[in-house]
């Protein structure tokens, strides 16, 4: 989920949804897409939370979009 029209690659309206912020405000979502996040990495049906004050990347989703796998340490993250 992000707020940020610009960073998709491409996007559609949708059949509005509702969601709830995690500051327990509840809003409406009317649009999906694609986000390239470098040359290899895409995201598939990400959301656009026009109230959202962060990116919010779900960590399964990313892997099964571009069929990789995803490590954390206490430092890094390795994709």
């Amino acid at each position: 989920m992000i707020s940020e029209l610009s960073l998709f690659k491409e996007v559609h309206k949708i059949e509005t949804i509702s969601i709830v912020l995690p500051n327990g405000v509840e809003t409406l979502v009317i649009k999906k897409g694609t986000v390239q996040l470098n040359s290899k990495l895409n995201l598939n049906d990400v959301l656009f939370v026009a109230r959202l004050n962060s990116k919010l990347i779900f960590i399964s989703q990313l892997s099964d979009d571009n069929i990789c796998e995803v490590t954390f340490t206490k430092k890094i993250c390795v994709i």
